[in-house]
């Protein structure tokens, strides 16, 4: 049966053919819609829109009537202004963002430059922006015009809670005069912002001094070996050949030394209870955080109020650990930290300014989660076995209850090691027995009550308040 045969072969070819000249309509078809929509962007949003025009070109052909025919090529006309009117408009829009800084601390104002730009003749009459920033208070949503030129605006936000957080991504949405069609776009995508935790001045007490003893600190670098270089200086006559820095000689010509950070005592861990158990009448872990507060008024100034940190016992914590952090390498030790709220966060002991960043950015985000009880945190950790050796320990815990107190102190070590417990409270007299129970076993602490204000190690600048009239219209700045 060749016949056959030929017939099949026929009808498959014939098939593929026309399989292949479907996918290239599909392909045309595709690539039609995306260059007509301009891949998406532009959008029919009336759809009821289109109807008007051929409808009353029917009923024109059914019924011949001069007028008839004009007003339904006017509305199709109209109709095709307002698309050509939007795609010649929209993709020359620019809209730009600048910040000064992607990181802050609670209370500082974090400042954004804006930029609208329109590169077409047509007036931009409206662009919708906005913006699907996390930052607590940071509203960016607006509309703004620019009709044959460029728009400049700010924006600020108080930084009330710390945490990293997201800024954009942004979207701006513009139409045609009679909304017919809609243009939208993506503009950037999201970039980090890191709040960390306010520092504030803690009152003064002499800490532990660990195996060295308390030793009188020198405001000069010494010459003798320590782990931590402090510096490089030019060679004096006297000073020992093994010091000098060859990298700097073969840089500057010329002989430099090494010169060393006196180690006052030995390393301080902190150790911070993040254990949910420690904090049971404490909200502020929870997902939902108040934003700042605005408050209008007789006088209709603008006043922005950000949340105290310390009214919350794990803000409080926080803060506490890293201000002790800052108080303990501005005296020239060396701070380590572990805590764990599920993750468990450790710091190796160091000194100098980037150790502090890296304490405060192990806390940027750390929450009451953890399982982890501080008396197995300590006992698991380690922290003992330092403090033995050289260390101090400083543990910041709301755990009154003194489940941890057999883990704070090395067993038979306790006059070598150190250990100083800032204790978080609700009243002072809470916290009252524990500190007795501290004292007998030779360890310092300090309390703090929940609520009582701290003096900012760096206080925020005083920001300028607007004066806005009865009608909404700024009268100046306060």
């Amino acid at each position: 049966m060749p016949g056959i045969q030929w017939a099949r072969g026929s009808m498959s070819a014939a098939m593929q053919w026309l399989r292949g000249v479907y996918a290239q309509l599909i392909l045309l078809f595709i690539r039609w819609r995306a260059g007509l929509t301009l891949d998406g962007r532009l959008q029919l949003v009336q759809p009821w829109a289109l109807l008007p025009g051929p409808l009353l070109l029917l009923i024109a052909l059914l019924a011949p009537y001069r007028w008839l025919f004009f007003i339904a090529y006017t509305y199709l006309l109209f109709v095709l202004a307002a698309y050509l009117w939007l795609r010649f408009l929209g993709p020359r829009i620019e809209l730009d963002r600048q910040i000064a800084t992607t990181w802050a601390q609670v209370g500082d104002v974090i400042e954004e430059e804006w930029r609208l730009r329109s590169e077409s003749r047509l007036p931009l009459l409206w662009l919708e922006i906005d913006d699907r920033s996390t930052l607590p208070g940071y509203a960016t949503r607006r509309v703004m015009a620019a009709s044959g030129g460029e728009e400049h605006w700010r924006t600020q936000a108080l930084c009330v809670r710390r945490g990293v957080f997201q800024l954009g991504p942004l979207w701006a949405r513009t139409s045609d005069p009679a909304g017919i069609f809609s243009y939208a776009w993506r503009q950037g995508g999201a970039r980090e912002v890191v709040v960390y935790p306010p520092l504030v001045r803690l009152p003064d007490a002499r800490s532990p001094r660990g195996q060295r003893g308390d030793r009188v600190r020198a405001d000069l670098l010494q010459q003798q070996l320590t782990p931590v270089i402090g510096g490089i200086r030019e060679y004096r006559p006297g000073d020992p050949p093994g010091r000098i820095h060859w990298p700097t000689v073969a840089r500057r010509q010329q002989l430099m030394v090494k010169e060393f950070d006196q180690e006052q005592a030995g390393a301080l861990w902190i150790v911070l209870d993040l254990a949910r158990d420690s904090y049971p009448a404490d909200k502020s872990h929870a997902t939902t955080q108040h934003p700042g507060i605005t408050v209008y008024g007789q006088s209709s100034r603008v006043i922005e109020q950000a949340p105290k940190q310390w009214d919350s016992a794990l803000e409080l914590a926080i803060v506490l650990a890293g201000s002790l952090a800052a108080q303990a390498l501005a005296d020239g030790r060396t701070v380590g930290l572990l805590a764990d709220d599920g993750r468990r966060r450790v710091v190796t002991p160091a000194g100098g300014s980037q150790q502090l960043w890296r304490i405060l950015e192990a806390l940027v985000d750390a929450q009451a989660t953890g399982t982890l009880p501080l008396g197995e945190l300590l006992r698991q950790g380690r922290v003992a076995y330092f403090a033995a050796m050289r260390g101090v320990v400083a543990v910041v815990t709301p755990a009154l209850d003194g489940a941890w107190l057999p883990q704070i102190l090395p067993r038979g070590q306790g006059s070598q090691g150190g250990a100083l417990a800032h204790l978080i409270a609700t009243q002072a007299q809470q916290a009252a027995p524990l500190t007795e129970r501290l004292a007998a076993i030779g360890v310092a602490s300090r309390i703090f009550v929940v609520g009582t204000a701290l003096p900012l190690l760096n206080p925020p600048r005083p920001r300028a308040a607007l004066r806005v009239s009865p009608l909404g219209r700024i009268m100046g700045v306060v």
